[in-house]
């Protein structure tokens, strides 16, 4: 019997590749590691109905429900600058243009462009924009301007089959909201009724709670919520 080599556990497992990390995979690496040891993270989960945006999307067929959910999420923002923020740790410093990172699974690691004045896009714009600054980042031709600046950030997993999810704060920002995939059930909220089977997208809210409490990012939600039941006015320019 071999003997079992405590300073080195994995001897007798065939390693298929190391190596080390570099170039856009270790900023990545550094910049979560910085989040997670400067930020502290606190999580709410919610079911966000969107009967009403998934209507609307096929009544106006322009954009998709993703682009609708993430112009509520804009709009919301202008009402709640709070979350539209960043912290460094001295400075809360809350913005007037809502400037919207969307994370992109890239070959070369994970990238946040930036959708700039999301709320004040017509639908066209906005659909244009991500279409463009998508291709751009998986060609892996942006440039700094399509990567900073941003004051949120959206990470969607819904389309690799996740729930829920647990997003690291993109610093120096104070709040990230991860999108699950959606789904139908037969719930209610107002235990006088009787269930019925509602459209639910699971909605994760992940904030800073040095500069940001529990009830303001339930607040949030709320307001999230008002705007996908009333669609119809997302696109409203003001």
């Amino acid at each position: 019997m071999q003997n079992f080599d405590v300073s080195n556990p994995y001897a007798d497992n065939t390693l298929i590749e190391e190596k080390k990390l570099h170039g856009a995979r270790r900023v990545i690496a550094n910049h979560l590691l910085e989040s997670y040891q400067t930020k502290v993270h606190a999580t709410m989960h919610r079911y966000m109905e969107v009967d009403k945006l998934r209507a609307y999307t096929v009544e106006t067929k322009k954009g998709s429900i993703v682009d609708h959910f993430i112009r509520a999420i804009a709009l919301t923002l202008q009402e709640k600058p709070d979350l539209n923020a960043t912290f460094d740790g001295e400075t809360y410093r809350t913005f007037k243009d809502v400037n919207i990172c969307y994370a992109i699974n890239t070959q070369r690691g994970l990238v946040t462009p930036v959708l700039k004045n999301a709320d004040r896009l017509t639908i066209d714009e906005f659909y244009n924009n991500r279409k463009q600054i998508t291709s751009l980042v998986l060609e892996w031709k942006q440039e700094m301007k399509d990567i900073l600046g941003g004051t949120f950030t959206i990470s969607n997993l819904g389309n690799f089959g996740v729930d829920f999810l647990h997003p690291i704060i993109n610093p120096p920002q104070v709040a990230i909201l991860g999108m699950g995939r959606i789904c139908k059930q037969n719930i209610t909220w107002d235990l006088s009724l009787l269930p019925t089977l509602k459209e639910l997208m699971p909605m994760s809210l992940t904030f800073d709670h040095r500069v940001i409490d529990g009830s303001g990012a339930a607040e949030f939600a709320q307001l999230l919520q008002d705007k996908i039941n009333n669609p119809e006015n997302l696109w409203e320019i003001k």
